[in-house]
């Protein structure tokens, strides 16, 4: 009696263990299977979604990519509808995070934006606050950022702080300076600056 208890009991051992290897190598198999995601330089729901169709607004919207100059894009929404215009989309509540390894990081905020499908561009109107890291923060009545290289574009007016310092100016241009990984701002057309000595 006591040899049966103790084969039943190996058995059921290792039947424990067979279970839990073969649990194992199920998810080695999911993860080996996985199909890795490639960054995009199309926002998902601007390239799957037919523009016409967002009668009732996609709720929340999430973007994530790489632009060919090698910056990390990340855009948020309160909804994304519909617009008379074609292969155009008005964003409530946008948000855009520009990430780089070797410059500050930019953040762009906006009651509304309006997504140009075909021109791959954000355009971002009413309440426009754009800041960086480092401590700079611009205003301007519309700023335009493209969604496949790193540029973004004001007509002004154009108002910055930085430093305890303001600067305005009638138009306003950020972009990589070629061959090299250094952003530039520039600020043009009736620039006024004044310096504070605080």
């Amino acid at each position: 009696m006591s040899a049966l208890q103790i084969s039943y009991s190996n058995a059921i051992f290792y039947l424990k263990l067979f279970l839990f290897f073969l649990g194992l190598f199920a998810i080695l198999l999911i993860f080996w299977s996985a199909k890795k995601i490639e960054p995009s330089t199309e926002i998902p729901f601007a390239k799957d979604v037919d523009f016409t169709s967002l009668n009732d607004g996609l709720t929340e919207p999430l973007y994530s990519s790489i632009t060919n100059s090698g910056d990390e894009l990340q855009i948020q929404a309160q909804q994304i509808v519909a617009t008379e215009q074609k292969n155009t989309a008005l964003i409530k509540s946008a948000s855009l995070k520009i990430f780089s390894e070797n410059r500050p990081d930019i953040f762009l905020s906006s009651d509304k934006a309006l997504l140009k499908k075909d021109e791959k561009n954000l355009i971002f109107i009413d309440n426009v606050v754009l800041e960086t890291e480092d401590k700079i923060e611009i205003t301007a009545p519309k700023i335009s950022v493209s969604l496949d290289i790193t540029l973004i574009q004001a007509n002004g007016p154009v108002n910055g702080i930085f430093s305890n310092n303001t600067i305005k100016a009638g138009q306003l241009d950020i972009f990589e300076e070629n061959n090299s990984s250094d952003l530039v701002i520039s600020f043009t057309k009736g620039v006024e600056m004044v310096y504070n000595s605080d």
